[in-house]
């Protein structure tokens, strides 16, 4: 089943969408017309995307008293800010300057070619989109980076507890598994009060 990450109108935020019908270029960038179905809300609607080629911004990290010198791969229009974190090949960074001719920022917009300075983060936020009968909450939690989430694992999102039915990486991609520092969002459903009730005096 052919995938794309893509903006619902329905739901007021990007999900993954089921491609039903698509005609595509990849000769500069990226197109896309074709008919798609929201796997949140199962909406199926037309779509036309139109991307240019990524853009790759110089990227300075600091690892103990040394900077290597990088380059950080992003799509223009992106808006980079420093204490932002952003997928890097060798894990997770977080951003701590933007550099410009003759001064420093606090954000940018990538097609303006910052220097970007950053360091490996050891944190990750990630977002929980959590199903309710008709209604989703959203929660937004703080995990190391190196922290592990596998479909049908338990997490508890302040006092409430739910297990992950879906895991979307960075992109887009949906997967059974993946590292903090790879996921884009956890989608998952609360528990029933029987449950959560039985886990906590299991645990207490």
């Amino acid at each position: 089943m052919e995938e794309l990450w893509l903006f619902c109108e329905v739901c007021d935020e990007e999900n993954n969408h089921e491609v039903l019908k698509s005609r595509t270029s990849a000769k500069k960038g990226f197109s896309f017309q074709g008919v798609v179905k929201c796997l949140e809300c199962q909406t199926t609607s037309s779509k036309e995307v139109n991307e240019e080629p990524p853009i790759s911004l110089k990227l300075r990290i600091s690892i103990d008293n040394e900077t290597v010198n990088d380059t950080l791969t992003v799509d223009r229009g992106v808006l980079i800010e420093v204490g932002q974190t952003r997928p890097h090949p060798d894990g997770l960074i977080l951003i701590t300057g933007i550099e410009m001719p003759h001064k420093r920022l606090d954000q940018v917009y990538s097609q303006e070619n910052p220097i970007v300075w950053a360091k490996k983060a050891t944190h990750s936020k990630i977002r929980f989109a959590v199903h309710d009968g008709e209604e989703t909450h959203s929660y937004k939690e703080e995990f190391e980076i190196d922290v592990e989430f596998n479909k049908g694992m338990k997490v508890k999102l302040e006092d409430n507890l739910a297990r992950v039915i879906g895991i979307t990486m960075h992109g887009g991609k949906s997967v059974s598994n993946a590292f903090a520092f790879e996921i884009a969002r956890v989608t998952c459903k609360f528990i029933a009060e029987n449950s959560q009730s039985r886990f906590h005096r299991r645990n207490a």
